[in-house]
């Protein structure tokens, strides 16, 4: 296929290499792909892999960071009153950076911009960068300046400007040059400053019970997969120190069983009926579970 290419570890650059299974795109085009593990430094990743000019194609109309600029006001307003009630994941990322005395922040992979929404309503000074053209344009329609592509190509528009926090909220996964994203992230902050990432952990025991179908994998949109050694890995070699790595709850599991049950997105009427229970007992799931999601915060240095 012209669409793949194969591809050296992308965090040590080795050649070698071992297979470890094969999965499918269970959101939309239902292609399998192959997950690999480097031989060198034991990171995991997606090889071969969708070629970057062509990843677009498989981040559908109705993906969730996109879904919110199709859906009607009412279903929003909705999903908003429901996430005040079971508890906000903006919340969570605004008290991790006032706890930092943050002010600043840019945002990579936006999607449609609510955090960004939320974190200017608070008081931030806000930037994004985004792939997506009509995420972009809906973040500008807001008063917020939005760079349209990827962070190494938008460097010389972001200027000189500094920042206190760096957020990339289920976004660091989808890069193909993570290093250099990294290098470029360290540059962009304040003496100080964090990076405040989400993103799946593939050692975790929801990655181990779902296997294939678990979607913290994502395939083909998640290009490495990481664990926590992972990426304490490679945020050190960035000059970075890790201050805080922790389980963070997602609705991973669920997504997960809708998967594994009906080898496909699990149906609206069937997810919604058994979200907002599942989420309401959050807790005792972190504790016997725990979480297939881990939330790190990493200080420059």
């Amino acid at each position: 296929m012209r669409e793949l290419e194969y591809t050296d570890c992308p965090v040590c650059d080795s050649k070698d290499y071992e297979k470890l299974f094969t999965g499918k795109d269970f959101l939309f085009s239902q292609k399998e792909f192959t997950v690999v593990r480097c031989e060198s430094c034991k990171v995991i990743f997606t090889n071969p892999r969708i070629k970057e000019d062509q990843i677009s194609h498989y981040y559908f109309a109705d993906y969730e960071p996109y879904k919110e600029l199709r859906q009607h006001v009412i279903v929003q307003k909705a999903k908003n009153i429901f996430g005040q009630v079971f508890g906000n994941p903006h919340w969570e990322i605004l008290k991790e950076l006032q706890s930092h005395e943050v002010r600043s922040v840019l945002e990579i992979g936006p999607g449609s911009g609510k955090l960004l929404f939320f974190l200017k309503k608070h008081g931030f000074d806000v930037v994004g960068v985004e792939i997506d053209g009509d995420c972009v344009n809906r973040i500008r329609e807001r008063g917020i300046h939005c760079c349209q592509g990827d962070l190494d190509k938008v460097m010389d528009e972001i200027g000189s400007k500094k920042f206190d926090a760096v957020v990339l909220y289920h976004v660091f996964e989808h890069i193909y040059h993570p290093k250099e994203t990294l290098r470029n992230i360290y540059n962009l902050l304040n003496d100080n400053g964090i990076i405040h990432l989400s993103i799946p952990n593939i050692n975790s025991v929801e990655a181990r019970l779902f296997g294939k179908y678990w979607t913290g994998i994502d395939l083909p949109r998640h290009i490495v997969h990481y664990s926590k050694n992972s990426i304490k890995q490679i945020l050190i070699e960035a000059h970075f120190e890790v201050i805080k790595l922790e389980n963070e709850f997602f609705t991973s599991f669920l997504e997960s069983l809708g998967f594994f049950l009906f080898k496909k997105r699990m149906p609206s009427k069937s997810y919604f009926l058994l979200y907002y229970p599942w989420k309401f007992s959050k807790h005792i799931h972190m504790k016997i579970i725990g979480s297939g999601i881990m939330k790190i915060i990493a200080k420059k240095v």
